[in-house]
């Protein structure tokens, strides 16, 4: 495509001395600047075969090691780097200060990736999107609301003995797991812990108890929930690249235990 998929970036990269695909090493001082912008269909990377990188990537397990192969793009292509896997198309960014001029240059209403699989369930099952998934007006009327329940200093100075308590527990609980491997060192599954720790954390703000999931023993609905997430991020990765409307015409096993993971989560938020 001649258009960028962001059209953010294409505005941040219109203004002088924004978004430049310029040489410069990961983290090390720019070389030599170009003078503009380049063209949307002039920013280096890998996008003219989505398939055969998708198949690339995964023949690299690129979904356990993406910040691996990222790292490894951004030392090759400089800064800014556009991809296309499958059907998934980006254009990364890797400097806080492009950071800033894409997110300065967003206005009101800033486009946000949707997260196809995501909305393919909500759709599914007639699911609300909420504000995480929502768009344009419909999302900032919300986000709006959110701010002022939620975000402003005054009520987050609320939530933070909650979390900090629950924070206090997991590394309490991290020393003592390192401790017992006699290596000083975690040795268990740390995205496992992390889930409990996050969802305790929410949880306890959300409904003003603990769960208990940072405990040995975790009760059995409890622990369906914390799979249940688990299981939700596994199967979003691959639809990412394959549009999940083909693997739920399909009826994929991807898909179905995609859809079981979600009904597990609404089923404990509601």
């Amino acid at each position: 495509p001649s258009r960028p998929p962001c059209p953010m970036l294409a505005r941040a990269a219109a203004k002088p001395a924004a978004l430049r695909g310029c040489p410069r090493g990961l983290g090390g001082a720019a070389a030599a600047v170009p003078a503009a912008p380049r063209p949307f269909n002039q920013v280096p990377g890998e996008w003219r075969a989505g398939w055969l990188n998708l198949y690339r990537f995964w023949r690299e397990g690129g979904l356990t090691r993406l910040h691996l192969i990222m790292a490894r793009k951004f030392r090759q292509f400089g800064p800014i780097y556009r991809e296309k896997l499958g059907v998934y198309e980006s254009v990364n960014i890797i400097s806080p200060g492009d950071a800033a001029t894409l997110f300065q240059a967003e206005g009101t209403l800033p486009e946000r990736f949707s997260v196809p699989p995501w909305v393919a369930y909500r759709d599914f099952r007639n699911k609300p999107y909420g504000v995480l998934l929502k768009t344009g007006e419909a999302w900032r009327s919300e986000r709006l609301l959110l701010n002022k329940e939620v975000l402003s200093p005054a009520v987050v100075a609320a939530f933070v003995p909650l979390l900090s308590q629950v924070g206090e527990d997991f590394v309490r609980r991290a020393r003592a797991q390192a401790r017992q491997s006699g290596r000083e060192r975690w040795t268990a599954d740390f995205s496992h812990e992390l889930f409990r720790f996050a969802l305790e954390s929410v949880c306890h703000v959300l409904y003003g108890e603990r769960l208990g999931l940072l405990q040995d023993f975790v009760e059995p609905e409890a622990q369906r929930f914390i799979e249940a997430v688990a299981r939700m991020f596994h199967t979003t990765a691959p639809m990412l690249y394959v549009p999940p409307a083909l693997l739920r015409r399909l009826n994929t096993r991807t898909w179905r235990d995609h859809v079981h993971a979600w009904d597990a989560i609404f089923g404990q938020g509601e």
